[in-house]
């Protein structure tokens, strides 16, 4: 498989959260490499020998493109703005060819020598699921076309040349969206319906259309900012999350996203932002420790949006993030509990907490055996659970009610109250997966 990026359009060189748009083309080849690298070894160690190779065949051919050319406009040096990873880690050939869009890309597909091309222009921002469906699961030419007036944009599979057009007919001057549009309409290839391609986002538990759009200006630039933020957020989340964090985790990702700061960087910020308010609340510093305890959750917001939005996601960058939000919550409640306490043990603040981090537990244990039992989360499987999600007992949420507690001087009442809220979620979660044990992964509405 080839790829063909038509990057002649001033657009191509607009950044998208740092990112030009070829870039992001780029990085999702990557992505499907990384993808396809994970299928093959695990291919190779199941499966009787026949099926396994030509498993195994099939994992490589949806692993690196062959080669990726990418057409610049005529006498142009070679591009500053597409990073140096990616040109080393990729087999890129610039190319600058006379003629029309059509002409090129014609040229291109007749010069892959029988190899599917997928073809995309420059300036356009494309959903990875849709470059994944067009590369995996398309068979013959095909075309992804996203209606959204002048941000309007196509990615196209093409396992053959189009159709000529008459010389110096009215087709030499089309777009790469007007040639995918044309061809669809004579039936030249097939247009990728939004149901073809799989709308539910398991890691962000949310239904998301597919989509692609074009970049020709600042202002569409930041619309597509603001979508591709938006659109990272989880279907089901904590109100602080949903709705007090995303104006200050949008600042923090405009400042980080053009100097290409790491996520896993953000991440062990807030690794240490968290266990240092651990002493500080155990000590009863309740502003210190609460300002580092914001400062984590916060960045626990803008280490995953800012992996997903410059497509720097990766399974210790998971593992880092998700390891340190299973971990932590304990020694916050034990913390809260020795202070509200005054190191006392025996007292009842002290064993609440202590009965608190057995409720947190049983609940963790709960979303595990729901996930296993169904293959969705327990906090997006109906409406319900999506609604509860907002307030149920989570870090999060705990955090706002003790803030707020501590203020008014009712920390003690507002800790067993939170305790209380645990168990309460705990017993929820419970009805939860016994309601859809074995619901084989089936979405059932309230």
């Amino acid at each position: 498989m080839r790829v063909w990026i038509d990057a002649t359009q001033p657009g191509s060189r607009l950044r998208v959260f740092g990112l030009t748009s070829v870039e992001r083309q780029l990085r999702v080849v990557v992505e499907a490499e990384r993808k396809a690298r994970a299928l093959f070894t695990a291919i190779q160690n199941v499966g009787i020998d026949g099926a396994r190779r030509k498993l195994e065949a099939l994992a490589t051919s949806l692993g690196r493109p062959s080669e990726i050319w990418i057409e610049l406009p005529e006498d142009s040096p070679d591009p500053d703005w597409i990073s140096a990873e990616l040109t080393k880690k990729l087999p890129i050939h610039w190319i600058r060819n006379p003629g029309s869009v059509r002409e090129r890309l014609q040229r291109a597909v007749r010069n892959a020598g029988g190899e599917t091309v997928l073809a995309f222009s420059g300036d356009t921002v494309v959903d990875d699921r849709v470059v994944e469906h067009l590369a995996w699961n398309a068979a013959g030419s095909t075309a992804f076309i996203h209606e959204d007036g002048p941000a309007s944009a196509a990615a196209i599979r093409l396992d053959e040349p189009l159709p000529d057009s008459p010389a110096n007919g009215p087709e030499n001057g089309q777009t790469f969206l007007e040639i995918a549009r044309e061809a669809v309409r004579a039936g030249a290839i097939k247009q990728v319906q939004p149901d073809d391609v799989e709308n539910y986002i398991k890691k962000l538990r949310r239904d998301l259309p597919p989509f692609a759009f074009r970049i020709t200006d600042d202002a569409s630039r930041k619309r597509v900012e603001r979508f591709l933020f938006d659109s990272n957020y989880k279907g089901s989340t904590d109100f602080m999350t949903k709705w007090v964090y995303p104006p200050l985790v949008w600042r923090i990702l405009q400042y980080l996203t053009p100097r290409h700061v790491q996520p896993n960087t953000v991440t062990f910020v807030g690794i240490v932002a968290c266990f240092a308010a651990v002493p500080l609340f155990a000590a009863g510093a309740w502003v210190p420790g609460l300002a580092l305890a914001y400062i984590m959750s916060v960045l626990d917001s803008v280490d995953g949006k800012l992996a997903r939005v410059t497509y720097q996601s990766s399974p210790q960058g998971d593992v880092l993030d998700h390891g340190m939000d299973l971990v932590h919550p304990p020694f916050w409640y034990w913390a809260w509990g020795w202070a509200l306490s005054g190191g006392d043990v025996s007292s009842g603040v002290f064993q609440a907490s202590m009965w608190m981090v057995v409720f947190y537990i049983f609940d963790r244990i709960m979303e595990i055996l729901f996930t296993a039992s169904t293959g969705k989360s327990i906090h997006g499987y109906t409406s319900l659970d999506i609604r509860i999600r907002t307030f149920i007992s989570r870090r999060n949420v705990n955090l706002a009610v003790f803030t707020v507690a501590l203020a008014l001087g009712m920390g003690v009442p507002a800790f067993y109250g939170i305790v209380a809220w645990q168990a309460a979620s705990a017993l929820f979660h419970l009805s939860r997966v016994i309601k859809f044990w074995n619901a084989n992964g089936k979405r059932v509405p309230v």
